[in-house]
């Protein structure tokens, strides 16, 4: 029986060389007879239960259709042994990091692609409520150069995903990936993002935020020298409280994602004391915070105080030039303007003095000669 479901492989497959081999079971190299597309096979291990989960993760693959979820193209099961034929990358992506960090010249912003597909991903996963559960960069596939904006980036290893229709309690997984929550047997899809922002951590830090359960619960990470849109992701994608996690949705909005970085507003502090999304499309006029001029501005947010201050400037000296005689017009006399029609003048009498009015369309002066008093 073990024997049919290796026949019905090689009946069908050029079966090649070993290409890895997991907890889960053997990978190996084939290609259909016939066809030059290069696929892999994975065959389940001998350990107890190891075919059962091996079925489970085919049945579960077969369901799911994605660009950036790995593509099962058939399964062989005789009941005791399963192998499914799947499609091959040529690296992992934690072997990919390591070449692109490798040059002087590595930069995060040149992998938003990347993570835009893994965040796809996911949230691909979770809108159907399945949790991956094992969410790292050895089981993200790749087939070409990271730099590569065509560089396509697919999910595999579904081993440890589920369905969610309530709490689960199951611990597994890689334990450096693991959310608060799974520490307290009671998780959600949320440990999805939460392994996500170690993946996005590692990327930029290269390093991983938390070693253990304690760091988990109580260390603050350290992001400094990562550019501000970058940053909030990571604060929220590594929200302690569940609830206050981002979910995956609002992870493909973010501005660092999609590119409209000059959302997020500049905050006073440099660290953002509580997680969360510091952007919002609508914001609430609540959340709303006054300036502080505690610090100093950037450049490029002082010059509408320039302006207002020179433009209010402007404003003055002209009303000073209008309103305010010259030291050297003798207020003993009437005024009188130059070059105006003597048929625009009109005599003014009152009971103390006398003066002259001109009339136009937008002014109007009156010079008392015995005050010397300009209205």
């Amino acid at each position: 029986m073990a024997a049919r479901a290796a026949i019905h492989l090689r009946g069908n497959y050029d079966v090649g060389d070993l290409l890895g081999e997991g907890f889960g079971g053997f990978v190996y190299a084939c290609k259909r007879y016939g066809d030059d597309n290069a696929l892999a096979a994975k065959v389940c291990g001998q350990r107890p239960g190891a075919a059962e989960e091996m079925r489970a993760e085919a049945q579960l693959l077969r369901s799911l259709c994605h660009s950036s979820i790995m593509k099962v193209h058939d399964v062989f099961d005789d009941g005791k042994s399963v192998y499914f034929v799947m499609d091959r990358k040529q690296q992992d992506l934690l072997d990919g990091l390591e070449n692109y960090f490798m040059r002087e010249t590595a930069n995060v912003n040149g992998l938003v692609h990347v993570v835009r597909q893994m965040a796809e991903a996911v949230k691909y996963l979770h809108s159907l409520s399945i949790v991956h559960r094992d969410i790292k960069p050895e089981n993200f596939l790749t087939d070409e150069k990271l730099t590569d904006p065509q560089c396509h980036v697919v999910l595999a290893d579904f081993g440890s995903a589920c369905k969610t229709e309530q709490p689960l309690a199951d611990q597994v997984g890689t334990m450096v990936y693991w959310a608060p929550e799974i520490y307290d047997k009671k998780y959600g899809l949320k440990v999805d993002v939460w392994a996500l922002g170690i993946c996005l951590h590692c990327m930029v830090n290269n390093a991983f935020p938390f070693v253990d359960e304690q760091e988990v619960r109580t260390k603050s990470i350290d992001l400094r020298g990562i550019n501000r849109p970058c940053r909030d992701l990571i604060s929220s994608l590594l929200a302690k409280v569940e609830e206050d996690r981002i979910t995956m949705e609002d992870v493909l909005w973010h501005p660092w994602l999609t590119g409209q970085e000059d959302v997020i507003s500049e905050s006073d502090n440099s660290q953002d004391s509580s997680p969360g999304l510091a952007w919002k499309l609508f914001p609430d006029v609540s959340e709303w915070r006054l300036p502080s001029f505690s610090r100093p501005r950037k450049t490029r947010r002082i010059w509408p105080l320039a302006m207002a201050s020179l433009i209010t400037g402007v404003c003055v000296a002209r009303m000073a030039l209008r309103f305010c005689p010259c030291p050297g017009w003798d207020n003993a006399a009437p005024w009188k303007p130059s070059g105006i029609p003597a048929s625009c003048l009109k005599p003014l009498r009152t009971g103390k003095s006398s003066g002259l009015v001109w009339r136009s369309h937008t002014a109007r002066k009156v010079q008392r000669s015995s005050e010397g008093i300009s209205l």
